[in-house]
């Protein structure tokens, strides 16, 4: 940038900081997110200054801290929005959700001893082990139908007992 363009450049930054200082402060209605969107449309217009298109700089950077401050809003309203969906999902969890995990575990507990044993091994190796179908029948030397049988006599006895208790 010549001397004489970085010398106007400098006059302009020092006539309209504070305006446009005030301006974003007026938008965003925080101090230091105010200084950053400021810093930002004069980081920009220094950067294009000399080889840009624009008329009216003063004009530009008005809508620059507008449109910033404006995606500033919208993202703090985002973050406020997930931060509440959390807050009311935690919220939930403390007032009803641990006890009532809890008291849900040991109901399944108690449903699972009811089970004949054939059909709790069935369970416990195909969802606590991970076990697919296949290798269960293998292990125990029954179809995989068999294994289909047992999963669904259990979950339909775990389901039955839980909506009875709760």
């Amino acid at each position: 940038m010549s001397l004489n363009k970085a010398t106007e450049f400098e006059h302009f930054f020092k006539v309209n900081y504070s305006q446009f200082y005030f301006f974003a402060l007026h938008l965003v209605d925080d101090v230091e997110v105010s200084r950053d969107i400021v810093s930002d449309a004069f980081e920009y217009a220094w950067k294009n200054f000399q080889k840009s298109d624009v008329l009216n700089w003063k004009t530009y950077i008005y809508s620059f801290i507008r449109n910033k401050s404006v995606d500033y809003i919208r993202h703090e309203i985002v973050k406020n929005k997930y931060a509440d969906v959390y807050l009311q999902i935690t919220q939930e969890a403390e007032d009803n959700g641990y006890e009532d995990y809890d008291e849900r575990v040991e109901i399944i507990r108690d449903i699972l001893q009811t089970l004949t044993p054939q059909t709790r091994l069935v369970l416990h190796e195909c969802y606590i082990n991970r076990k697919k179908y296949k290798e269960v029948a293998d292990e125990l030397e029954i179809s995989t139908n068999t294994v289909k049988k047992h999963i669904v006599k259990a979950l339909k006895k775990i389901r039955e007992e839980i909506s009875k208790k709760i």
